[in-house]
């Protein structure tokens, strides 16, 4: 499955938040622990916090949180913050719609694939997540 630079970036940024909601992070943080673009990174942010997926605090011991508890927010919320929109109707083929005239062998198998993606991205949250960055926060292992 292929996400925008776009999504992926978000996902990074919510499941790093996700290692713990309760705690401020600054953009400089999570630009030198993910290495994502600054000022792509600083967008994502406006973003995010618009989308109300995290809020923002001002000031100087400001930052940025998670809103939301995270076992509230699925990573189909995410994707449709950004505006993504990876499992629209395509054709397993490329064409806008189905290119033939009753349609072809990939039509069925590739809806009930579209289907149990969607139904992973809407089941898992932040909090399933959460786990994954304590390990590769661990020395050496995000070199």
């Amino acid at each position: 499955m292929n996400f925008s630079k776009t999504t992926e970036y978000a996902l990074r940024i919510l499941s790093y938040m996700a290692m713990d909601e309760t705690r401020l992070y600054r953009t400089k943080e999570i630009y030198q622990k993910l290495n994502i673009p600054f000022r792509y990174l600083r967008r994502q942010m406006t973003n995010l916090t618009k989308s109300g997926l995290i809020d923002s605090v001002q000031g100087n011991k400001g930052g940025y949180k998670i809103s939301r508890r995270l076992d509230e927010i699925a990573l189909m919320d995410i994707i449709k913050a950004v505006g993504d929109t990876p499992l629209e109707d395509n054709c397993f083929f490329g064409f806008q719609g189905c290119a033939f005239t009753t349609h072809c062998v990939m039509h069925e198998k590739w809806t009930a694939i579209r289907e149990n993606i969607k139904q992973v991205l809407e089941t898992t949250k932040l909090s399933d997540l959460k786990s994954s960055w304590t390990l590769l926060s661990e020395p050496g292992l995000n070199k």
